[in-house]
């Protein structure tokens, strides 16, 4: 399974999401670092109201749930054995025999091109004689 276009997709839908949730909200953020990272902590506080909120939060969820099923799609296009279609083996007959002929045709040619090599050296030959 592809999962390409739905990754794309979600990531798209995710960034419109978020982007709006951000560009009409109202709020503060604080960022607090310390040595023993366990006392590091990040502080947000977003209000978004209107049609921005329920538009913004509805492109986030369904980004959500398409990135989850774009994520299905390339476990099982990962552990997936690859399965044959029933038209393979006539596919791999035909190749084999094209195969074979472009063969047999290379064979003929090369034929032909020692017929004519073994009629020059006759001529040849011919035209001098050893006495």
């Amino acid at each position: 399974m592809k999962s390409d276009g739905p990754l794309i997709l979600a990531v798209l839908f995710l960034a419109a999401g978020l982007t709006i949730i951000f560009t009409y909200g109202h709020g503060t953020a604080g960022f607090n670092a310390a040595y023993p990272f366990a006392a590091a902590n990040l502080n947000m506080s977003i209000s978004t109201a209107g049609p921005a909120a329920i538009g913004g939060l509805a492109l986030t969820a369904l980004g959500a749930l398409i990135m989850v099923g774009a994520l299905l799609c390339a476990v099982v296009g990962q552990f997936r054995v690859v399965s044959y279609d029933r038209n393979q083996p006539d596919r791999l007959e035909r190749k084999r025999l094209e195969q074979e002929e472009m063969l047999e045709r290379a064979e003929r040619k090369r034929m032909q091109q020692q017929d004519q090599l073994l009629l020059r050296e006759e001529r040849l030959r011919a035209a001098y004689p050893k006495d």
